[in-house]
């Protein structure tokens, strides 16, 4: 699920080459066997609801023991029709039902499955999708939308993302998503807020995924649809983000599309329309700044104009990145703040 795939659905390797090797249960090999043929996701649906709970039930405590469920598979395979429009209304239907029988049977919704070369959850490629209904019960049935991906990412990163490389606005369905996500309230952009909580229970909206931040993204792939969408809903440039940008000579980049997103004709600066785009950091080396002995307003007006967002960056600065991921969840036994980019 990058930035750079379609909605094709990706090839399917071995799911049992990995270091999560185990021998499945007679109800996961149906379903695998189900979902790989024509009519897939009904049969998964007739599987479920024609087998009493009382049958399957040490079948569904396998599944949960090794965090598979059919819901991954799924959502990949109703993606894959995707449109620049979004879904359709018979997917959107499919997959609720889905859901809701999954939840029923007590298949974990935080469970996922090896889809390609990576472990991805269903919160994750529902999000991916654009299919904001099932993002939403997915959330209201118990789904963390801080746990990450075996590609680093988590649910709101993956909102802002567009299945489809045609497609260069934010669809309507995506922009839902990601609506979802923050009216729910498991989104953030308080650093605070978001190492306080609970392990999985939060995203933070600059954390970083295996590529960046998704405003650090937005700001590298020139997406003013994602940029203003973020800056509505309190989206900043971090010290991390300008790091890269700064280091990478990208820093005309992020003026470039400061004029597109804030409407503006002075980017350098610094002013409330545009406070987004300075780093932190910039803004507290100015309050400091203060302190020096001019009236205040002498030094907004006749100092800070003169102090671009660079102005106490080394030239030779080769970044270096805290790392702000989500959380893999105890499968792994990874906190946030190890480095599981690298794994």
């Amino acid at each position: 699920m990058s930035s750079s795939s379609s909605s094709t659905t990706p090839t399917r390797r071995s799911k049992r080459k990995t270091s999560h090797s185990y021998q499945p249960s007679a109800l996961q090999l149906q379903l695998e066997t189900a979902i790989e043929s024509p009519g897939g996701i009904s049969k998964i649906l007739s599987i479920l609801q024609s087998t009493s709970t009382t049958t399957i039930n040490n079948d569904i405590d396998i599944l949960n023991t090794h965090q598979w469920t059919p819901l991954v598979t799924a959502i990949f395979k109703l993606g894959k029709s995707t449109t620049k429009n979004g879904n359709s209304i018979t997917s959107q239907q499919q997959l609720l039902q889905l859901i809701q029988i999954c939840h029923e049977k007590g298949i974990n919704i935080n469970s996922g499955a090896i889809f390609g070369e990576h472990y991805h959850r269903p919160l994750i490629v529902a999000a991916y999708y654009g299919y904001y209904s099932a993002v939403q019960r997915m959330i209201e049935l118990g789904a963390l939308p801080d746990l990450g991906d075996g590609e680093g990412r988590n649910a709101w990163f993956a909102s802002l993302q567009s299945p489809l490389t045609s497609v260069t606005t934010l669809r309507k369905c995506d922009e839902l998503t990601a609506k979802v996500l923050l009216d729910r309230n498991v989104v953030t952009n308080s650093l605070g807020v978001w190492k306080s909580s609970t392990k999985g229970t939060i995203c933070y909206m600059n954390g970083d995924s295996s590529v960046g931040s998704v405003m650090l993204r937005a700001v590298i792939n020139k997406n003013v649809h994602v940029l203003k969408f973020l800056v509505k809903y309190g989206g900043t440039i971090t010290d991390r983000d300008y790091y890269q940008l700064h280091s990478s000579n990208k820093t005309s980049q992020l003026e470039k599309m400061v004029i597109k997103v804030s409407n503006v004709s002075n980017v350098t600066s610094y002013g409330e329309e545009i406070s987004w785009s300075f780093p932190p950091t910039w803004k507290v080396a100015i309050k400091l700044c203060q302190n020096c002995g001019l009236p205040k307003e002498i030094f907004t007006a006749n100092v800070i104009p003169f102090l671009s967002r660079d102005w106490f960056y080394p030239e030779n600065y080769s970044g270096g990145r805290y790392l702000l991921g989500p959380s893999l969840g105890d499968k792994f036994g990874l906190a946030r703040q190890q480095p599981w980019m690298n794994l």
